[in-house]
């Protein structure tokens, strides 16, 4: 049955009109959002304008959060530079390879010490027992500071560590991987980045390791270190103890007592132990002795500076009258004396063998120095004073001392008592502390005669000891005589060399720059000898522990609490200040005395003058800080200080603070002439309270700071030192006012005194038949000088008008 065409027609168009309907009511898939979700078609929004496809809008409602290439490329040369950085510092440096090197000697030397002090410990004297103390103290020292180092590069490991942590959990990273797409794009990177963190992660582990294994073998040490020292430290009790006791038999008595060969095996292996101990010891020591050295090298070139400056001036031959005994033709000799002798300041815990080593080599430099300076009976004492130290230093180890030996060590202790009183009587006038010297001396004698009684009542080790402290506390004061002489000398030639520079040519008057010197030399030099004489005695290490728990032990009184160690810094960094600030000016030539030369250099002791401030401010600051006293404590002393300088200390706090404007407004300086109030002179010192005025008469004038002050100042050298003079004259014998102008214009510029640039006025207050009454005025160059100036050019006025037939009235 065929549908006719019309019905068919009509058909087709009904579905081509309803194909746009259906399309609109169909439904479509919910759009899906990273951070929405809608589910269910009645929840969609109807959106009744859509875009389409390529509509420019697009891109500005698109998705901003998108990561693109450029940021993934970033993030992977982030990461690079962190793998880097982690490589790179996982390396372990230097201090740590050292530390290793250190170790692998300090097991050897724990090891020869464990086995001494627990398998050996009868054949030990008091000598080894100090040596053994000292290094053990040294390792445990070394052990800490080890530790602290091993401690501080374990954390920045930990903190490496950390870092590679946070790249694991980098989300960018992982979406990275996880893309197949990203993988292909980046996969050079990627694998360059995985070698990089296998490599950076295996290092960094491979470092902790090291440090953690180092950090266990550094605490094993210290361990045993310290169970050595407690065991050293009962064998010390013990043997001061028993040294005191009975060893042998009287001297008198037949000799009883005989070393069997293992206790000489035992007493070899003491003394190969203590060798050992001390070949560790030097070994360890190396930087104090470089530094040492440095000590020795910037005093050698102090001293040639100066003698370059004094042989450019034609001035080496001109120091006669500064009495100069070793400076400056034995400069470099002397270098090497001030080295050995401050030696124990920079080590204060060094072995007694040591401490001999570095005196044996300063008796042989001064050997050297004092052979053509001292008297030849007094060299010749010293020689056999050098002998017998030899001779003592071998007294050290005997094993089993029988008659023979303690007879020898009887005629040693007789002939040091000899000769150091021949020495004794030869000192009067070629070395200096005199004093010193002859307390040590006596010291000496008593030493060697206690030392003669021991040996003879069987305290043999007494007796060694004794003898062996009393040659080498003789031959140290010796010593550390001629390094206080060189001292000196050394602090004179820096004064004459710094005035030389500054074109200071006056004499200098030196015995009050030596008294202000001897009292802190004389101080270093006691310490220094006290040091050693306490090392040789075995003593120090006891001495140094009694004074220290003394001086810590807290105290209070009321509520205030404070150590004597306290008080004391705070007293000694405030007299080291005074001290500093009052001969500081010495360094630089300024010797503080009225020379007109020196005065002539105001800007020189200006500057001098605020350093002295500086220094006492800043000592003052460092012993409040050093003393420990509470900051509370303080603010209630400065709170009654200030009640008190409101009720009685305005005075002096007002010189005070006028002191402080003085030094930094300037409105005078050190050589001005000045007036103040009706006092009128050359200012000769300007303190912190007061200031000094030199008068023409000679006299010093002090005048509180705040008097200065307070009334008109008028400096005539303030910023220059040229001064108008006026003279009234009275010329006869000629009326012709040119000719006399002339005259008294050539006379006055004829003087010198005269400043050039400014030419002398001439003016006629009288006229007469004969002759004028004139008025001239001059500018002095040097106000200091206006007294001259007019005495001499009175003198060519006379003598010029006379030659032009005129007289002067």
């Amino acid at each position: 049955m065929r549908m006719p065409s019309g019905r068919l027609a009509v058909l087709i168009i009904s579905l081509l009109l309803a194909c746009p309907a259906w399309a609109q009511h169909s439904p479509r898939t919910p759009y899906t959002d990273s951070s929405r979700r809608f589910t269910g078609t009645d929840s969609i929004p109807k959106d009744t304008s859509r875009f389409k496809r390529n509509n420019p809008l697009n891109s500005l409602f698109a998705d901003s959060a998108k990561l693109t290439t450029s940021d993934f490329q970033l993030q992977i040369e982030k990461t690079y530079l962190i793998l880097n950085n982690v490589r790179n510092k996982s390396e372990l440096g230097l201090p740590v390879k050292l530390i290793k090197s250190r170790l692998a000697d300090t097991d050897s030397m724990l090891a020869v010490l464990k086995d001494n002090v627990l398998n050996n410990s009868a054949a030990l004297n008091l000598r080894n027992l100090q040596v053994f103390r000292t290094l053990l103290l040294n390792i445990q020292t070394s052990c800490k500071e080890d530790r602290e180092m091993l401690d501080s590069t374990e954390g920045k490991l930990v903190d490496l560590r950390n870092s590679t942590k946070t790249l694991v959990g980098d989300t960018v990273m992982r979406q990275m991987w996880r893309d197949s797409a990203l993988r292909v794009q980046f996969q050079p990177q990627l694998k360059g980045m995985r070698e990089l963190f296998g490599s950076s992660t295996q290092k960094l582990r491979g470092a902790l390791a090291a440090v953690n294994l180092l950090q266990t073998h550094v605490s094993s040490n210290s361990i045993t270190a310290a169970q050595l020292l407690e065991k050293v430290s009962t064998l010390l009790n013990t043997s001061t103890a028993r040294i005191f006791g009975k060893e042998y038999n009287y001297l008198w008595e037949k000799d009883t007592v005989s070393l069997s060969n293992s206790a000489r095996s035992s007493l070899g292996k003491a003394v190969d132990g203590e060798k050992k101990a001390l070949h560790y010891y030097f070994k360890d020591s190396g930087q104090k002795r470089l530094f040492l050295l440095l000590i020795g090298l910037l005093f050698f070139i102090w001293l040639y500076r100066n003698i370059r400056t004094l042989k450019r001036v034609n001035a080496m031959d001109n120091l006669s009258y500064l009495e100069f005994e070793y400076l400056p033709h034995n400069y470099i000799v002397a270098s090497f004396i001030m080295m050995f002798a401050v030696a124990p300041l920079f080590d204060l815990h060094a072995p007694s063998v040591y401490i001999e080593s570095m005196q044996f080599l300063m008796l042989v430099i001064l050997t050297v120095i004092c052979w053509k300076k001292w008297p030849r009976r007094l060299f010749l004492y010293w020689i056999a004073m050098v002998i017998l130290y030899i001779c003592f230093s071998f007294t050290h180890h005997m094993a089993d001392p029988g008659l023979g030996q303690r007879t020898w060590l009887i005629l040693l202790n007789i002939l040091s008592v000899v000769f150091g009183m021949l020495f004794l009587s030869q000192i009067q006038q070629n070395l200096p502390m005199r004093s010193f010297l002859k307390f040590v001396i006596n010291l000496h004698n008593i030493l060697n005669l206690v030392s003669v009684l021991c040996n003879m009542a069987g305290r043999v080790s007494l007796a060694q000891i004794l003898g062996s402290a009393a040659i080498f506390a003789f031959t140290q004061a010796i010593g550390l005589a001629v390094f206080s002489k060189i001292c000196m000398e050394a602090i004179l030639q820096q004064i004459v060399a710094s005035r030389l520079r500054r074109n200071v040519q006056t004499r200098l008057n030196y015995q009050p720059v030596l008294s202000g010197f001897r009292r802190p030399v004389l101080f270093l030099t006691v310490v220094l000898w006290l040091i050693v004489f306490t090392t040789n005695l075995n003593i120090y290490t006891s001495v140094t522990e009694w004074l220290g728990s003394f001086l810590t032990a807290p105290r209070s009184i009321g509520s205030a609490e404070f150590t004597l160690g306290g008080v004391l810094l705070f007293f000694f960094i405030i007299w080291l200040a005074h001290l500093l600030q009052k001969y500081v000016g010495f360094f630089f030539g300024d010797t503080g005395t009225a020379d007109e030369d020196e005065l002539h250099n105001k800007g020189q002791r200006s500057r001098l003058l605020i350093a002295r401030l500086i220094l006492l401010c800043v000592g003052y600051l460092l012993a409040v800080a050093a003393s420990g006293v509470p900051v509370d404590k303080i603010t209630i002393v400065l709170g009654a200080l200030g009640v008190g300088i409101g009720l009685g200390l305005q005075n002096i706090v007002n010189n005070f603070v006028s002191g402080i404007i003085l030094i930094f407004d300037r409105p005078l300086q050190i050589g001005d002439v000045v007036e103040i109030g009706d006092k009128q002179g050359r200012v000769r010192e300007i303190g912190l309270r007061s200031s000094t005025l030199m008068t023409g008469d000679g006299a010093e004038v002090i005048i509180p700071n705040g008097d200065v002050l307070s009334q008109q100042i008028v400096n005539w050298t303030l910023s220059n030192n040229q001064q108008r003079i006026q003279l009234d004259l009275s010329v006869t014998g000629n009326n012709d006012m040119e000719v006399v102008t002339s005259t008294v214009k050539k006379a006055i510029l004829a003087s010198g005194f005269v400043y050039e640039n400014r030419e002398p006025s001439v003016l006629f207050t009288k006229v007469s038949d004969n002759g004028f009454d004139l008025t001239v005025y001059f500018w002095c160059v040097d106000i200091t000088k206006a007294g001259e100036a007019k005495s001499a050019i009175t003198l060519l006025l006379f003598q010029h008008l006379k030659a032009q037939g005129m007289q002067l009235g």
